[in-house]
């Protein structure tokens, strides 16, 4: 099949779809993204960070958490 013949379905169901963004209200919108990259550049080109050592530890204290709250539902 022709690669162009492939695409042509996929723009009809994209023209005529009826998604709305207000359906994922809790994830970021593509300007929210690109602000908060420019946020994040911009600390990080001006040394506004936080050590390495310290996210680390506080990853695993969260993975530790969640992977505790996982074994307390297992027994239900």
């Amino acid at each position: 099949m022709d690669p162009i013949e492939r695409k042509t379905p996929t723009k009809i169901i994209e023209e005529g779809s009826q998604f709305t963004p207000a359906i994922d209200d809790d994830e970021p919108t593509t300007e929210e993204l690109v602000e908060m990259l420019r946020q994040a550049l911009h600390k990080a080109n001006t040394g506004q960070t936080r050590p390495a050592r310290e996210f680390l530890r506080e990853l695993r204290e969260t993975l530790a958490a969640d992977e505790d709250a996982g074994r307390d539902h297992k027994g239900i």
